[in-house]
């Protein structure tokens, strides 16, 4: 299943937020950490992450978010690790953990605009099953 574009910005701010946390845990803007990179290389990447407009306007419109659905957010878009250890760390169960997901998901492509809007999605999640229904 393809991501959207709301997810695909998502992935890129938590990659942009967690380099802004490497220089709260002591490493200076230009330290030797920061520059050179694992293959040896010191230049960037043609394709590295820009801290572009949208990303810092949907940084600002995660802080609106319910604190449940934020906490989930950061921990799938910034904390490393496993889904399960994720759960166990926010002592959430997984239902819970995707419903928060979602909802944020959903809140921040509708704040940032049609360019990030959802696809509809004609499947509602019951106990059970999903069930296939028509739009209304």
């Amino acid at each position: 299943m393809s991501r959207s574009n709301i997810e695909i910005l998502l992935g890129e701010w938590g990659v942009w937020k967690r380099g802004e946390n490497r220089n709260v845990l002591g490493y200076p803007a230009k330290s030797a950490y920061l520059t050179m990179r694992v293959d040896g290389q010191s230049r960037e990447d043609p394709h590295a992450l820009l801290a572009d407009d949208d990303l810092k306007r949907l940084d600002g419109l995660v802080t609106r978010l319910f604190p449940e659905a934020r906490t989930a957010l950061h921990a799938h878009y910034m904390w490393p690790g496993a889904v399960k250890t994720k759960l166990d760390r926010l002592k959430m169960s997984r239902t819970v953990y995707y419903n928060h997901l979602d909802y944020a998901h959903k809140q921040l492509s509708h704040w940032m605009g049609e360019g990030y809007a959802l696809p509809t999605n004609n499947i509602v999640r019951t106990p059970c099953a999903s069930v296939q229904t028509k739009p209304y």
